[in-house]
């Protein structure tokens, strides 16, 4: 499916953005977008294969008024075709139509927050943004890196749950 509306063009607009999102408090990262995108993004009259720009992945319950909503309307400012699920997405849904919205776009944002674990549809997410091979730029809402990648502190219990119960949802 193509589009002509302003993207995210190249690797360095990526690597601007991944500097924005950065480590600083929440509304220093949303001004850091704005100031970025601001100069960077462009209408294209090339076509690209993405419905969206980005993908945004989050615990709604941590996030979805706060910080990512915040952040979904600054890259909509901006031009950013940017998907963030609706809370209309009820608990039971097939995960399979959230999943056909992340194979539709270019770039993932999953922002990390100290209940994302213990979504299992979190989880499902960022296993499909990983199996799609596209640029994952990881946002640390109130945790620190080291607590994802060494799965401890708010994400070792989560995981600990999903061990013992591989079919839990």
């Amino acid at each position: 499916m193509g589009t002509t509306e302003p993207h995210l063009q190249n690797a360095s607009t990526m690597q601007l953005l991944q500097s924005a999102l950065e480590d600083a408090p929440y509304e220093k990262k949303l001004e850091r977008v704005d100031a970025l995108l601001e100069g960077e993004m462009e209408a294209s009259s090339t076509p690209t294969k993405f419905e969206f720009d980005v993908f945004l992945s989050f615990r709604g319950a941590d996030t979805r008024k706060g910080f990512t909503g915040h952040l979904y309307d600054r890259l909509k400012l901006h031009g950013v075709s940017a998907f963030k699920d609706s809370e209309d997405l009820k608990r039971g849904q097939e995960i399979e139509e959230l999943l056909k919205y992340i194979k539709r776009s270019m770039i993932f944002l999953p922002i990390f927050s100290e209940r994302y674990a213990e979504s299992r549809w979190c989880l499902k997410e960022i296993s499909m943004m990983v199996a799609c091979q596209r640029p994952i730029i990881p946002v640390f809402f109130d945790v620190e890196p080291a607590e994802v990648r060494d799965q401890n502190k708010h994400f070792a219990p989560a995981f600990e749950r999903y061990e013992r119960d591989a079919n839990m949802d």
